[in-house]
C-alpha cells in the first residue's frame, strides 16, 4: 500500500514555481501525473531506477523525498541498502557514501535498526542464476581488461561479480534494471549491450526498458537516454 505524502513536495514546487510556472506545469502534468503512472514499469521499480539515476548523478537533495517514495512503494529496507551497496560499483563510491546519510535519516525516522539490514556473510545465489552470460564476461574481462589493469581483472571478478552481484537480498533483475539506469545516465552506452542483454534474460521485458529510458530522460540527462536508446536499438538489431 503506498503511504507517501506527495505534500513533502510542496516547499519545492513553491520555489520552481516562483522561477518558472511552465517548468512547474511540466513536472506536475509530465513526471508526477503521466510518467509515474505509465504501464510497463510498476512504480516499485521507477523508485529502483530513480534511485539509480539521482546515486549516479549525486544529487542529494532529492534523495528523502524518492527514498521514502520508493520505500512506500514496495522496496524494503534490506533491498535498499543492497542497492545502495551494488550502485557503489557503477555510480562511484563517493555517491553511494553521499547517499547513505539521508537513509539513515530515514530508516531512523521509520524505526528500522542496523540489525534488519541484510549482513556482510549472506550467502551466495548460484552463480549461473545470476550470471547467464558469464562465459562471455569473463572472456571479456579477460581480453580487454586484465591485459591493462591485472587489479581491476581481480576486483572486478572477485569482488563485482563473485561477492556483489551474487548477494541474495536483491534480486538479479533488480540489480539488472540498477545497472542499466545508472549506466544510461552516466552515458556508458559502450556498457550497455552486456548489460541489456542480461537484463532480458533475468525476464525485463523491452516495454519495461523503454519505460526505464523515458525515466531516465527526465531524471538523468535526455540526451544520454537519447544515446542509451541507440546503442540499445542496435542490440535488438542482433537478437
Amino acid at each position: 500500500m503506498i503511504v507517501h505524502d506527495p505534500d513533502d513536495t510542496g516547499p519545492l514546487f513553491a520555489i520552481v514555481g516562483a522561477v518558472s510556472p511552465t517548468l512547474l506545469g511540466y513536472t506536475k502534468d509530465n513526471i508526477v501525473e503521466e510518467l509515474w503512472h505509465r504501464p510497463g514499469l510498476a512504480p516499485r521499480d521507477r523508485g529502483i531506477v530513480t534511485l539509480a539515476v539521482l546515486i549516479a548523478e549525486g544529487t542529494a537533495t532529492a534523495y528523502p523525498h524518492y527514498v521514502r517514495k520508493a520505500l512506500d512503494n514496495g522496496l524494503t529496507q534490506a533491498e535498499l541498502s543492497e542497492l545502495v551497496t551494488h550502485l557503489a560499483f557503477y555510480a562511484s563510491w563517493a555517491n553511494a557514501f553521499g547517499a547513505t546519510a539521508a537513509i539513515r535519516g530515514i530508516f531512523e525516522e521509520r524505526g528500522i535498526p542496523a540489525d534488519a539490514l541484510p549482513r556482510p556473510d549472506s550467502p551466495a545465489l548460484p552463480v549461473g542464476e545470476v550470471l547467464p552470460d558469464e562465459d562471455g564476461r569473463l572472456a571479456y574481462i579477460a581480453d580487454r581488461v586484465a591485459p591493462a589493469s591485472p587489479a581491476l581483472g581481480h576486483f572486478t571478478n572477485g569482488l563485482l561479480y563473485r561477492r556483489a552481484w551474487l548477494r541474495p537480498d536483491l534480486a538479479p533483475r533488480d540489480r539488472s534494471l540498477a545497472t542499466v539506469a545508472a549506466l544510461a545516465t552516466l552515458g556508458q552506452t559502450f556498457a550497455l549491450p552486456l548489460y541489456v542483454g542480461r537484463a532480458l534474460q533475468h525476464g525485463i521485458t523491452r516495454e519495461a526498458i523503454g519505460e526505464m529510458l523515458a525515466h531516465v530522460a527526465f531524471y538523468g540527462s535526455w540526451g544520454n537516454a537519447i544515446a542509451a536508446a541507440s546503442a540499445i536499438t542496435e542490440l535488438y538489431k542482433t537478437l
